[in-house]
């Protein structure tokens, strides 16, 4: 039986890798995965075994870091960690031990392509959720055998009542909505309030529908006043959340930048359509499946206006037609599947020798000392 730790910045908050954790943390035991978790940057939540919330934040210092990663599972030996953030490596890694390190890829964050290089050395296999975010670590590790690397889709877990079928009545408003954390950090969640003064000037009713929550609720509530036209469902999860999602037309996303988000897989599921800024991720790559209109300039809010227009000119068929595409592209991610998957790719990175490793820096007083504002500004001064 493999014995597996997943690392992450978050563990029980809103988002999709967070989400991927959980089905880990539901599941693993049936694949005859051991598992355990650290979420470094969140405080302790209730309710979540053989997870520990590490508490990092900017003022703790790298010494006082490690020590509570390695004081997390202290009898708990990993085959092999799986790192889901590319976050913390230099911190961190040597705490791994002989176990192999896998990193999962689930978003093209910014430099992401500037840390590979350093990142995969370290590394003795990579997953990526989307052909780009294959294709950087690829580019990162030439010499990498095709068998340390793995392309998977993201689990999804529809009820079973959903049928993914649309009825569109003339003159019912199309129903567009977003689902996750309402933030400004990459989600650009204020972006709404521009789109929504474009969607004003157009002739076909409209409603956006927001489902989740964040810091920027109270932002949106106030500057989208109007309830007939915005609604705020909270945050939900099962039988309530796939209820509300499958009364959408569109999912929306104004993100900098993504993955291949599941909220817009679960979205596919019902036959919603995804409305994504073209940054060369998962996400728009799908819209651009189902049509190429869907896929909009990234953060123009008159371009996303442009092609939520182009779906209210759909003719009914083509808008059935839509969403047949829509329903083929989720039938991809069966959670069965995905664990298979990543459950015989940790047995191949497992069976496979270590690759060489380059020296980590030795964590010894005073450089322990300092916390991980002062080393940001240090990198900072670096860049420079």
């Amino acid at each position: 039986m493999s014995r597996v730790l997943h690392l992450n910045t978050q563990f029980a908050s809103l988002g999709g890798v967070e989400a991927v954790l959980r089905f880990h943390h539901e599941q693993d035991t049936g694949l005859a995965m051991d598992s355990r978790f650290i979420s470094l940057w969140e405080e302790p939540r209730e309710g979540f075994p053989r997870t520990a919330f590490a508490a990092f934040s900017r003022q703790l210092s790298v010494r006082d870091a490690r020590r509570r990663v390695a004081g997390a599972w202290p009898a708990f030996k990993p085959t092999t960690v799986v790192h889901h953030t590319p976050w913390g490596q230099p911190y961190l890694a040597d705490l791994d031990g002989p176990a192999r390190r896998i990193l999962f890829l689930h978003s093209d964050t910014p430099g992401l392509a500037q840390q590979l290089p350093a990142r995969l050395p370290l590394m003795d296999g990579i997953i990526a959720v989307s052909d780009v975010l294959l294709d950087r670590a690829r580019a990162a590790a030439p010499a990498w055998p095709k068998a340390r690397f793995l392309r998977i889709d993201y689990p999804i877990h529809p009820p079973p009542w959903l049928t993914g079928r649309k009825t569109h009545h003339p003159g019912s408003p199309l129903v567009l909505g977003y689902a996750g954390r309402l933030s400004t950090e990459q989600k650009r969640i204020e972006r709404f309030i521009e789109l929504s003064r474009h969607l004003s000037n157009t002739a076909f009713p409209w409603r956006i529908e927001f489902l989740g929550d964040g810091p920027e609720r109270p932002l949106l509530e106030s500057a989208l006043p109007d309830r007939t036209r915005h609604v705020f469902h909270g945050r939900q999860s099962g039988e309530d959340y796939w209820r509300i999602v499958d009364g959408w037309d569109a999912i929306l996303f104004t993100s900098d930048f993504e993955g291949t988000p599941i909220a817009l897989i679960e979205a596919l599921a019902t036959g919603a359509v995804p409305i994504h800024p073209a940054i060369g991720s998962g996400g728009d790559a799908y819209a651009r499946e189902i049509s190429p209109a869907l896929a909009y300039p990234a953060a123009d809010m008159g371009g996303m206006a442009q092609a939520i227009q182009e779906l209210a000119n759909w003719t009914p068929p083509q808008r059935d037609e839509a969403s047949l595409r829509a329903r083929a592209l989720a039938a991809r991610h069966d959670a069965r599947h995905y664990l298979t998957r990543f459950r015989s790719f940790v047995a191949e990175i497992e069976s496979l020798p270590p690759l060489p490793k380059p020296a980590l820096r030795q964590w010894r007083f005073p450089l322990d000392r300092l916390s991980f504002a002062q080393w940001e500004w240090i990198a900072k001064l670096r860049r420079r």
